[in-house]
C-alpha cells in the first residue's frame, strides 16, 4: 500500500468482485431463505411431519451462521474495500443516501434479532409465535433488500435525480421495480439451491424425499421467474440507456457470449432441478454441489452484466470511475488534469515521478500493469509517440473509458510513466502468421474497431489492395477525422497490419464471387 492510494496488483475491481459477489449472494440468501424457513415450518406444521421440521430447525442455524456471521463480515468487508478502492465513490453515495443506509441498518439489526431469537426459541415458543418471529426474520431481511436495491440501480440508471437531486428520484429509478422483483425471484431460487444441497445429505426416508421435492420446486419456480423477469429488466435498462447494448458488446465482446451463457445457464438449472423433484431417491450431494456452483456462477455472471453496464462511471452520468463528477470536466479541461489530481507527491523531480502521480490517480482506479485489464501488453509495442497520440483520444476507443484532459505537460508526464512500465521488455510478435496479424490489429485498429460488428470495417476496405490500404489508409488516417489518431508503428507492424486488412478487404471480393 503506497498510502494515501492504496495499490493493488491484482486491480481494485477484481477484489472488490470477489467480496462484493460473495455478500450479495449470501444476502439474497438470507432473503429467500428467511421466506424458506416461516413456509417450510408451516409445511412441517400441516402435515404433522416431525422430521421436516427437525430439517428446518437445522436449516435455521445455518442460515445464522451463513447470513448473520458471514454476511456481515463481508458486508464490512464490501465498505472497507469500497472506502480504499474508491473513496469518492463512497462519499457521494453517503451524501445521497444517507439516510437510506441508515433504514438499511436498522431493518439488519431487526434482522438479527429476529433470527436469534427464531432459533433459540424453537422449544421455547408456541409454534404461532414462533412463526409471527420467522415473518419478522423474513420481512426485515427483505427490506433491506427494498432499500439497497434502490442504491444499487440508483448508481446504474440514476434517472431524473441527475436534474433534481432529489432522494425518491434516484430511489424509485427507471429499473428499479424490474430489478427488485428480479432479485426477488433470484432470493428464492438461491434459497431452494441451498437446501437441494443440504437436503441431499438427510438420511433416506419420507422426510429427505418431501425435503429434496420441496427444495426442487423453489429452485425451479425461482430460476424460470428470475429469467422472465430478465428480459423486463433487460428492456427497462435498454429504455434508460439508449445503446448501451452496442456500446459494452463494442468494448467488451464477451458480453453477448456472457448473456447467452446467462440464459441458457437459467434453463439447464430448471432442467436440472426436473432430477430431484420427478426422482427424490436419486438425488445425491454431488449433484447438489454442481447445482449449487452453477446458481453462483449465474449470480456472478448477473452482477458482472450490471457492473459492464456502468462503465466507466460509478454512479452513471454523474461520477467517473475516477473520482471525477461529470460536471467538473469543462473545468478540469481548462486547467488540465494535473490540477485537480489527488495527493501528488510535492517532491516529485522528473517526469517519470510526476506522472506516476497521475497514473495513480487517472489510470489505476480501472487498469493494472499485467492483471485485470493490464497495459504493459500494449505498452510493450506502443512507442512513446503512439501513447502521446492515444491519450487524448481515450474516450473514442472501445473501453468505454473517460476522457483524459490531461495538458500538453500532463500527457507527456503520463506518457513518460507508462513508458517506463515497459520495463525493457522487447515488443515481440507470434510466429504464426495470422495471430501476428491478429495481434497487430487489436494494438492499433482494434482499440477502436472491431471488423463486422462494432464500429465495422470491413465495407470501408472492400476492394483495396496492399498499396492502397498502405498509402491511402494507414498514412492519411490522421486526415479522416479528428478522432483517428495517426498509425505511427514500426515496419514489423506495420507489414502484419497489411496483412491483416489485406485479408478482410479479400475476402469481400471472394464473398461476392463465391455468390456469384
Amino acid at each position: 500500500m503506497n498510502y494515501p492510494v492504496w495499490e493493488l496488483s491484482m486491480g481494485g475491481g477484481v477484489l472488490m468482485a470477489a467480496v462484493s459477489v460473495l455478500h450479495v449472494f449470501v444476502s439474497h440468501f438470507a432473503v429467500g431463505g428467511g421466506l424458506w424457513l416461516v413456509l417450510t415450518e408451516r409445511l412441517a406444521i400441516r402435515r404433522q411431519d416431525p422430521e421436516l421440521r427437525a430439517f428446518v430447525k437445522s436449516q435455521s442455524r445455518v442460515f445464522i451462521l451463513v447470513t448473520l456471521v458471514f454476511g456481515a463480515i463481508t458486508g464490512v468487508g464490501i465498505w472497507s474495500t469500497a472506502a480504499l478502492i474508491s473513496p469518492h465513490g463512497i462519499i457521494a453515495l453517503i451524501r445521497a443516501y444517507l439516510w437510506g443506509w441508515a433504514m438499511e441498518w436498522v431493518f439488519f439489526v431487526v434482522e438479527i434479532c429476529a433470527a436469534l431469537v427464531y432459533w433459540y426459541g424453537w422449544e421455547r415458543l408456541s409454534a404461532r409465535t414462533h412463526q409471527a418471529v420467522g415473518w419478522i426474520y423474513f420481512v426485515s431481511a427483505f427490506m433491506s433488500l427494498v432499500i439497497i436495491n434502490g442504491i444499487i440501480t440508483f448508481m446504474l440508471t440514476p434517472g431524473e435525480w441527475l436534474e433534481t437531486r432529489a432522494f425518491w428520484d434516484g430511489f424509485f429509478n427507471p429499473t428499479y421495480w424490474p430489478s427488485l422483483v428480479l432479485r426477488t425471484f433470484a432470493s428464492a431460487a438461491m434459497a431452494g439451491l441451498f437446501t437441494l444441497l443440504t437436503a441431499a445429505y438427510l438420511r433416506r426416508g419420507p422426510a429427505r424425499i418431501s425435503a429434496v421435492r420441496w427444495s426442487a420446486v423453489w429452485v425451479i419456480a425461482g430460476l424460470a421467474a428470475t429469467g422472465a423477469v430478465f428480459q423486463w429488466y433487460g428492456a427497462a435498462l435498454a429504455d434508460a440507456l439508449p445503446g448501451w447494448a452496442d456500446q459494452a458488446a463494442g468494448a467488451l465482446p464477451v458480453l453477448p457470449t456472457v448473456l447467452s451463457l446467462l440464459r441458457i445457464g437459467l434453463l439447464l438449472g430448471v432442467l436440472v432441478a426436473l432430477w430431484p423433484l420427478s426422482a427424490p431417491r436419486t438425488w445425491n450431494p454431488l449433484g447438489g454441489w454442481l447445482l449449487f456452483a452453477a446458481g453462483l456462477a449465474v449470480f456472478a455472471g448477473g452482477e458482472w452484466i450490471r457492473e459492464a453496464a456502468r462503465k466507466p462511471y460509478i454512479i452513471h452520468g454523474y461520477l467517473y470511475s475516477t473520482g471525477l463528477r461529470v460536471d467538473q470536466e469543462p473545468e478540469v479541461a481548462a486547467r488540465g488534469a494535473g490540477a485537480f489530481t489527488r495527493w501528488r507527491d510535492p517532491a516529485a523531480a522528473t517526469p517519470a515521478a510526476r506522472g506516476a502521480d497521475l497514473y495513480r490517480a487517472w489510470c489505476q482506479p480501472c487498469h493494472t500493469l499485467d492483471g485485470y485489464n493490464g497495459l504493459r501488453p500494449y505498452l510493450v509495442h506502443w512507442s512513446d509517440a503512439q501513447i502521446t497520440e492515444f491519450l487524448p483520444r481515450l474516450q473514442h476507443m472501445r473501453g468505454l473509458m473517460p476522457a483524459w484532459h490531461g495538458s500538453a505537460q500532463d500527457t507527456a508526464e503520463l506518457t513518460t510513466r507508462l513508458a517506463e512500465a515497459r520495463d525493457g521488455r522487447e515488443a515481440v510478435f507470434p510466429a504464426d502468421a495470422g495471430e501476428a496479424a491478429a495481434l497487430a490489429f487489436d494494438l492499433h485498429c482494434g482499440l477502436c474497431h472491431t471488423v463486422d460488428d462494432y464500429r465495422p470495417l470491413r465495407d470501408s476496405l472492400a476492394g483495396l489492395d496492399r498499396d492502397e490500404l498502405d498509402a491511402d489508409v494507414l498514412d492519411l488516417l490522421e486526415d479522416y477525422t479528428d478522432e483517428m489518431p495517426p498509425y505511427l508503428a514500426d515496419g514489423t507492424e506495420r507489414t502484419h497490419l497489411l496483412d491483416f486488412l489485406e485479408t478482410v478487404a479479400s475476402e469481400d471480393d471472394d464473398d461476392e464471387r463465391s455468390e456469384s
